[in-house]
């Protein structure tokens, strides 16, 4: 005989041996449906995929779109409040240029952080002003100034604090 029949005797053998012929447990013997064989779950698991982030893209650009309008809106209103409170600040400058004096003062000194909105600014130690109206701004701490430059025609009308003030005699 030759080896290689003597092989193929032997494997034949064990093949044939009750070891073998155990039932193979992990192995099915149906056959897959055709719509598993064809690509379908994958077809439409894409196409679920696909259409979700088309609508999520959909309402990304419409939360936009949204946002903008808010921003246009929100700016303009701050536009229109700020040339309310620009007319209003006008009406009160003149109001405060026109004004008598009640007193004279002189500033002794200047605030190291002085630079608020309605602050009398452009002074300097030694400087004389006139104070238009006692106790005004938070908690009563201001004086309402008036200062005359040499420099220039309209005076400079704001508040300054009263413990940085001397009053004239």
């Amino acid at each position: 005989m030759r080896p290689s029949i003597l092989v193929r005797t032997n494997i034949q053998r064990r093949l044939q041996s009750p070891i073998y012929k155990q039932p193979r447990r992990f192995m099915t013997t149906q056959q897959k449906p055709t719509w598993k064989q064809n690509g379908t779950p994958e077809i439409v698991i894409g196409t679920t995929l696909l259409t979700l982030l088309g609508i999520d893209y959909y309402l990304q650009k419409q939360q936009d779109a949204s946002r903008k309008d808010i921003m246009v809106s929100l700016q303009s209103a701050i536009k229109h409040d700020e040339t309310e409170k620009d007319t209003a600040r006008e009406t009160d400058l003149e109001k405060e240029k026109d004004m008598d004096k009640l007193f004279d003062c002189i500033v002794r000194r200047i605030p190291k952080y002085f630079d608020g909105s309605r602050c009398l600014m452009g002074v300097e130690v030694g400087d004389q002003v006139s104070i238009l109206e006692e106790g005004v701004g938070p908690d009563g701490m201001y004086h309402l100034c008036r200062m005359q430059k040499a420099e220039s025609d309209a005076p400079v009308v704001g508040w300054f604090p009263t413990s940085c003030l001397e009053k004239l005699i």
